[in-house]
């Protein structure tokens, strides 16, 4: 495995790609472009969550995918944190032929708040408001596919106790705090809102999509999960979606490996890698 990072902000070194490459060997597959994926994790776009990251990396690496992970832009209004995730697609096309990758095979793949900037890419890849800042085509940030984890999409947060979501911060709940850091302010105007409502921008142009989620999410309601798949359907994006019925918010692997205390841990819901592997492999065929 080869691994290092990729800057995406010259103001900003918080904000790189992170490489996780299959190294090309001559005993095995040595010239074979494999599939890629680029990792966008949770965080409430105030962190980016180290459980959402490498260990998801490195699952999709042992299933023979190039794998990525992107640390976006935190605390900052849109669409800054969406012109990092369209950077870092064209950085892994323009490096196809380079890393051994299928440039018509990258996906995105995120979770909660990731999950929200996966699903907007796919949404706006085709919009001058992402790629003219860059300097770039609209085919060279467009996502092939999309994977979602009980991804953030209409940005109503179930209501949460005031708590300190963070220290440097006042009190305040994750439902006042995530509107604040992306939107400016805590209770933004509904049309301002709505320009980053994925559910609301599905069009044709959307690429393929897989969604899970937990039926009794409590952070993070299903019905996020629900919208996006009827916008595809409506638009006849071909998708796959999954509700187990029970798992807490932030399942990552749902397993021992980005387990925290054992609260983590859903053995239903573990399922939901091996669904997408195979998912994204039949979109090849």
């Amino acid at each position: 495995m080869q691994t290092h990072k990729i800057p995406i902000r010259d103001d900003n070194p918080a904000v790189y790609l992170e490489t996780y490459l299959l190294y090309q060997s001559q005993e095995f597959q040595s010239d074979k472009k494999r599939p890629a994926v680029i990792v966008c994790p949770g965080g409430a776009y105030l962190f980016t969550s180290d459980r959402e990251a490498e260990p998801i990396a490195m699952r999709f690496l042992a299933q023979g995918f190039h794998a990525f992970v992107l640390r976006y832009s935190v605390r900052e209004r849109f669409p800054r944190p969406m012109l990092d995730i369209a950077k870092a697609i064209a950085i892994v096309r323009e490096h196809a032929e380079e890393w051994h990758l299928d440039p018509d095979q990258i996906a995105v793949c995120g979770f909660s708040a990731g999950g929200h900037l996966a699903a907007s890419i796919g949404v706006m890849w085709d919009k001058p408001m992402i790629y003219e800042p860059l300097g770039l085509r609209p085919e060279q940030i467009k996502p092939n596919a999309l994977v979602l984890g009980y991804p953030l999409i209409d940005f109503e947060l179930e209501p949460t106790m005031p708590r300190q979501v963070s220290p440097e911060l006042e009190p305040m709940s994750l439902d006042e705090a995530v509107p604040l850091f992306t939107f400016g302010e805590r209770k933004p105007p509904a049309e301002l809102v709505d320009q980053y409502r994925a559910n609301l921008h599905v069009t044709a142009n959307t690429p393929p999509t897989f969604i899970w989620h937990t039926a009794d999410d409590p952070l993070v309601a299903a019905r996020n999960a629900l919208r996006f798949a009827l916008a595809l359907a409506a638009q006849k994006v071909p998708y796959e979606l999954h509700i187990f019925d029970h798992g807490v918010h932030g399942l990552a692997l749902a397993d021992e490996v980005t387990d925290v205390e054992g609260g983590f841990i859903n053995r239903q819901s573990q399922v939901w890698m091996e669904l997408a592997v195979q998912w994204l492999r039949r979109l090849k065929q």
